[in-house]
């Protein structure tokens, strides 16, 4: 059984109430605010875990159009290895021209709830200040 929020999500949680039933919103939700805190941590930024982190996004930017796929296989190994709830994951770059500065990328993943495959997607966008932004 996949867990609705985070460790820390729960640790961290006001209320000690359970439930049997399985909310979808608050797993979504737990997810994607993991996801983000995840996505904005630089690699090499945390004493405990060197390869913690996303690479710095401006190193890449002699290597474009080139570093697009870099930056996708980074997203993907990255959530694969820490994010435990997701499954598998497709990435897809998808550019705006009315902001060519910013990288956007749609993810897709697959979780394992209650015995069955279930799909989650959502829009990851790495600013020219090398934020990222997930929605979803």
């Amino acid at each position: 059984m996949i867990a609705e929020k985070s460790l820390l999500g729960r640790i961290n949680s006001d209320t000690n109430t359970r439930s049997l039933k399985f909310n979808y919103a608050s797993l979504h939700y737990s997810i994607l605010n993991s996801l983000q805190n995840m996505l904005n941590v630089r690699k090499g930024s945390l004493i405990s875990s060197d390869d913690y982190g996303m690479p710095d996004f401006s190193r890449f930017i002699s290597q474009f159009p080139d570093a697009i796929h870099t930056l996708k296989m980074s997203i993907r190994d990255y959530l694969h290895q820490y994010e435990p709830r997701i499954q598998s994951v497709q990435i897809s770059h998808d550019p705006d021209p009315d902001k060519p500065l910013e990288l956007k990328f749609n993810v897709t993943t697959r979780l394992f709830i209650n015995e069955e495959m279930q799909n989650m997607s959502f829009e990851t966008v790495l600013t020219s200040t090398g934020q990222a932004i997930i929605r979803g």
